[in-house]
Formats: structure tokens, sequence, C-alpha cells
């Protein structure tokens, strides 16, 4: 082999990983931008929900009643535990 074929070979190999590494990088940035899109449609999704929850239609008033459900629940069942078991 040449000096010049040898060059060729080790050229065309630079380019491959050249290559590679452009794929790679191009993968690399796809996946950080679909990251921050699902970051931003959670966020999105979380505020809307925050939103209406707290506004005066129907869906306000039943999470305002499910709040209030899960408050009362939470402070009478340990006493109805103690009585049911305990005494």
């Amino acid at each position: 082999m040449t000096n010049m074929e040898d060059m060729n070979t080790k050229l065309t190999e630079a380019e491959r990983q050249q290559q590679v590494y452009d794929r790679a990088m191009a993968s690399l940035s796809l996946d950080s931008a679909r990251q921050e899109r699902n970051g931003h449609a959670v966020m999105s999704t979380f505020m809307s929900y925050g939103a209406a929850s707290e506004g005066t239609g129907v869906f306000g008033k039943v999470s305002q009643a499910a709040k209030l459900f899960c408050i009362a629940f939470a402070f009478a069942v340990p006493p109805l535990l103690v009585w049911g078991y305990l005494l």
C-alpha cells in the first residue's frame, strides 16, 4: 500500500467518525428538545388545573367540595378507628 492510499483510508475513516459524531449530537439535541417540550406541557397542565380549580364554575365547586371531604375524612377516621378497635 502506498502512502497516498493509506491517507485516503485515514481520511474516509475520519469522515465516517465525523458523521457518526454529528448524528449523535443531533440525537442528543432532539432528546433535549423533547424533554423540554414535555416539561412545558406538564407545567401548562398544572397551571390550567390550578386556575380552573379556584374558579367559580362547576369544576371549581366540585374541587372545593373534594378538598373539604378529604380534610373531613382525615379528621374523622382516626377517632373512629380508636373507638372501634381500642374501646
